[in-house]
């Protein structure tokens, strides 16, 4: 997988946990209050079913177009 493809994922799943879960970084700081979140399930299932949805989007355009599945984020809308 090129760096390009996981640059692209990552930020979908930044937007994911941004918008869906209010989490600003996805990236760990050592520090457990800040590491560590308490997030409401139904919350939790809204991101699983917006990171569910992308991989089908992207699925759908490998098997039309065959390009990797690369997309901006803002091709993927979730709730």
């Amino acid at each position: 997988m090129s760096n390009t493809i996981y640059d692209e994922r990552l930020a979908l799943l930044q937007a994911i946990a941004t918008d869906v879960l209010g989490i600003d970084k996805l990236e760990p700081t050592a520090k457990p209050t800040a590491d560590f979140r308490i997030v409401n399930i139904e919350h939790l299932i809204v991101a699983l079913e917006a990171a569910y949805d992308a991989g089908l989007v992207v699925g759908r355009r490998v098997a039309r177009e065959g390009n990797g599945g690369a997309q901006p984020t803002d091709e993927v809308y979730f709730p």
